[in-house]
């Protein structure tokens, strides 16, 4: 049990000596994490929160090379990236599927323009294995996208990119990483640095479950905290200065009988400059996403109701039916780790490269990226760390070609054998296979349990969260193990009650906690449903 195997965590977080401390378990410190592992360094990666709490968990759920980015010339970031999304279809083919997006077109001129950038966009990816684009006609467009509106097409380019379901790649990562070596835990909070002729040793942590505290010993500590890289730096020095530029995303949720369609759309210009996505997700379609400078972080953000009325007016200005606020089913919003050493707070104009600082006392900061390098963030990353510790006889990265857990034994007809052995529907065994890949029939077993009569989650799936995947909260297992949160909170809702009794059971919950713990999960919830409901921030 999980809770067994936390104390002895803490018990051997307290009596080693590490090679690498990482602070942060989001995408960076978990893929920092897995390729330092696999190098041979001892490793303790900390989470103050669940594994992709903050912003991993909030993205648009798109590997990809960044199609606007080809109007900026960045084409070495859209080279790496498109190399970096062919590995991940090939390491964890069922988390990250290929993707087909139309963009529409309105004006003559529109087709070969967008052609033109096109036609390098597939240049870059040239050792990938998605198709290329091509030019479509205006019932090509209206067959692939039926939502769409007909007025003024002219027709539009189908290309490809990928998809994947980010909060599950990222607790697989925070696994592999496990499986490989790392001391890998949660709900732990950096409470100072140890320091010695300046230089950083460690730090004391405090694990947030017990509320006991340790000293952890390090040679090398890692800050990949996203958006609270600052409060680390300012624990390391009070004097230092602030880097970070966050701006805040977010995505509203529908229905796919709402926004009917059969690919991706990419609407390339909006008021505020931006681009924005409908994207088919998980059987449900996304729309997104937003721009929004923001002085204050959080972790749980909030929409404003600015950004939920820019999302519905400019899916409305492209759509055949106008969207409207009873047809949002679930909303999500996250905060982009912008760094702009140089202060510039347009967060629009600030590359979304990454940046690697180093303090005096040896911390090594690491923020901006995005999830489609995040494998090649990491290998920089752990290349700067044994630089900085002048540990280079671990020699270079392995992760190019590892395979995550769940790759082994899957498919894509793995959900008919899901479907016939579980008698379920083909969206919840597609759902499953692609959740879990070949490990779904030991998750399951022969003879699973419905945590809700008529409802395809299973008891199951929650006992493994918990002694698998970290989940020690009811909202780790509703919003990024299960991602109902993301997609239905009407659903996830109806589901806090019976996943927070199997977690009762399993972490040793007396019945007055377990109410607080499905409270808390409820209270998060209704929050969000308030910022659609017309009751958001202004």
């Amino acid at each position: 049990m999980q809770k067994h195997d936390r104390k002895s965590r803490f018990e051997k977080l307290k009596e080693e000596q590490f090679d690498l401390l990482i602070l942060g378990g989001g995408a960076t410190g978990a893929g920092a994490a897995l390729d330092a592992s696999l190098r041979g360094l001892k490793v303790a990666l900390l989470e103050k929160s669940d594994f992709s709490a903050g912003t991993s968990s909030r993205s648009t759920k798109l590997i990809h090379g960044g199609v606007r980015y080809l109007a900026q010339f960045h084409f070495k970031l859209i080279h790496e990236a498109l190399t970096e999304r062919q590995r991940l279809l090939e390491n964890a083919p069922h988390l990250v599927k290929p993707l087909p997006f139309i963009l529409p077109t309105y004006k003559l001129y529109e087709k070969p323009y967008y052609s033109i950038g096109m036609t390098m966009y597939d240049i870059l990816a040239w050792k990938g294995n998605l198709p290329s684009h091509k030019r479509v006609s205006k019932e090509e467009v209206e067959k692939d996208f039926p939502a769409l509106q007909s007025k003024g097409l002219t027709g539009g380019i189908l290309y490809y990119d990928s998809q994947f379901n980010d909060a599950r790649l990222n607790v697989n990562l925070a696994r592999a990483a496990s499986k490989e070596g790392a001391l890998v835990l949660n709900q732990t909070e950096l409470l100072s640095f140890q320091r010695k002729d300046g230089k950083l040793i460690g730090g004391k942590v405090k694990d947030l479950i017990s509320g006991e505290t340790y000293n952890v010993k390090a040679k090398v500590v890692v800050n990949a905290t996203g958006p609270w890289v600052d409060d680390v730096r300012l624990k390391d020095d009070p004097r230092t200065y602030r880097v970070l530029s966050p701006s805040q995303g977010i995505h509203l949720v529908f229905n796919k009988e709402t926004i009917p369609c059969n690919t991706a759309l990419i609407i390339p210009k909006t008021k505020d400059g931006r681009v924005v996505f409908i994207i088919p997700w998980e059987d449900h379609v996304i729309l997104g996403t937003t721009d929004t400078p923001i002085h204050e972080v959080t972790q749980d953000p909030l929409p404003l109701e600015s950004e939920v009325e820019f999302l519905l007016q400019t899916g409305s200005d492209y759509l055949t039916k106008p969207l409207q606020r009873k047809d949002i089913i679930s909303v999500f919003s996250g905060i982009r780790p912008l760094i702009s050493p140089e202060g510039n707070q347009d967060t629009k104009s600030i590359s979304r490269e990454e940046v690697i600082l180093v303090s005096s006392s040896g911390l090594i900061t690491m923020g901006g990226g995005k999830w489609s390098t995040y494998r090649k963030m990491a290998e920089d990353l752990i290349d700067r760390v044994l630089k900085e510790g002048g540990q280079e006889e671990f020699g270079s990265s392995r992760t190019a070609t590892y395979a995550f857990p769940g790759k082994v034994g899957y498919s894509e007809n793995l959900y008919q054998e899901i479907q016939k052995m579980y008698k379920v529907s083909e969206v919840s065994a597609k759902r499953l296979q692609n959740f879990y890949g070949g490990e779904v029939f030991i998750i399951l077993g022969k003879k699973p349990t419905k945590l809700i009569a008529g409802l395809e989650y299973f008891q199951e799936e929650v006992e493994w969260f918990a002694k698998e995947e970290f989940a020690l909260t009811v909202t780790d297992v509703l919003a990024r193990r299960f991602r109902i949160q993301f997609l239905d909170l009407k659903l996830a809702t109806k589901l806090a009650k019976p996943v927070s009794q199997v977690l009762a059971k399993l972490l040793g919950w007396k019945e007055a906690q377990r109410k607080e713990k499905e409270s808390e999960a409820l209270e998060l919830i209704e929050s969000l449903q308030a910022t659609y409901d017309g009751k958001a921030k202004k």
